[in-house]
């Protein structure tokens, strides 16, 4: 069985990478990039703080490529249509060609127009157990954790994970 609380696994806010709300996806590659380097392993997403600071949003890798994608690219309208998605992916290769030039200027974007909603969140003192139960139901990999109604950090799917891994293999020893 998969014993402990949430709070066993919780990353600290400070510890997890975060920009704030006016901030631009470039901003957003560098906080993942700098608390990457500084953790020593990597993280997949990006918590997105309001001015009392405050988590009001989540970007992850996938978004924060999406938002580099030129208008062409990020249409869903393409999605609707069937035999058009190789249509729209040889596109690409126009993209690669001005790449180059056009990653920067799209990197000046505000976060704020790609990041996607915060689910839960999760009490500190909550079993494991939910947490994997919520992130499954949820379809998410991070849950915000509260300590008294004040989000004091995150939990992650990886950690959930890790954990019921432990309990699997010790099982079978």
């Amino acid at each position: 069985m998969i014993a402990g609380h949430v709070a066993d696994i919780t990353v600290p806010l400070d510890e997890y990478p975060a920009v704030g709300l006016t901030a631009t996806l470039h901003d957003a590659f560098q906080a993942l990039t700098n608390q990457a380097h500084k953790a020593g392993h990597p993280y997949r997403h990006v918590l997105v703080l309001n001015p009392n600071n405050e988590l009001v949003g989540l970007i992850g890798m996938r978004e924060l490529l999406h938002g580099l994608f030129p208008d062409y690219l990020r249409s869903h309208e393409h999605r609707h249509f069937e035999g058009a998605s190789s249509e729209v992916a040889s596109l690409t290769t126009i993209w690669s060609d001005t790449c180059d030039a056009q990653c920067p200027v799209a990197a000046q974007r505000p976060v704020r127009d790609f990041m996607g909603p915060i689910r839960g969140p999760i009490d500190s003192q909550a079993p494991i157990t939910l947490a994997a139960y919520l992130m499954v139901d949820h379809q998410t990999s991070l849950l915000p954790v509260i300590d008294q109604g004040r989000v004091i950090g995150v939990c992650r799917l990886t950690d959930v994970f890790q954990i019921a891994y432990e309990h699997i293999h010790h099982g079978q020893q």
